[in-house]
């Protein structure tokens, strides 16, 4: 199950195209039918979140908790052997950073969305960009998922 909620209210987002396009993201990444949470919130509560779990007293854009811990990327993919186990994690987006970022790059929302998608996704499955060669390994996962994501669902509607 995707959950989508949305808990701020600065901007208004279209949470049924949201939530297509995250499903249609978790298939390009092999994990159809797994659970994700994706909560917007503000600022605020992004900063609290990051600072009490990253100990980064600032706003960011995107948040990742993983349900499963790993000591490499989706190495626990193969022990998901029951519905409960199938979880993801949760992503939390800070709504208004994300539209700042978006106007200050001259970006739209619905073309930057997917792309924070597929990172919060990648960090859920147990990949991170600490290092160097971390980075190019989820890099490369993430360019992966999104050329998939273009060719399969060109149109998903935002």
């Amino acid at each position: 199950m995707v959950l989508v909620a949305n808990q701020q209210r600065a901007v208004w987002l279209p949470m049924r195209c949201i939530r297509r396009q995250i499903v249609a993201l978790l298939d390009c990444s092999g994990y159809a039918g797994w659970d994700v949470g994706v909560h917007f919130v503000d600022n605020h509560r992004i900063q609290q979140l990051n600072h009490q779990y990253r100990l980064k007293d600032k706003p960011t854009d995107i948040l990742s908790f993983p349900f499963h811990h790993t000591k490499t990327p989706e190495d626990f993919r193969g022990h998901a052997t029951t519905d409960d186990d199938k979880n993801l994690g949760d992503m939390f987006l800070a709504t208004p950073y994300i539209v700042h970022h978006c106007r200050s790059n001259n970006e739209s929302l619905p073309a930057h969305l997917p792309v924070l998608f597929t990172h919060g996704l990648c960090h859920l499955m147990g990949y991170d960009h600490e290092l160097d060669d971390d980075f190019l390994v989820m890099a490369s996962r993430e360019k992966e998922i999104l050329q998939k994501y273009k060719t399969k669902n060109r149109n998903v509607p935002f």
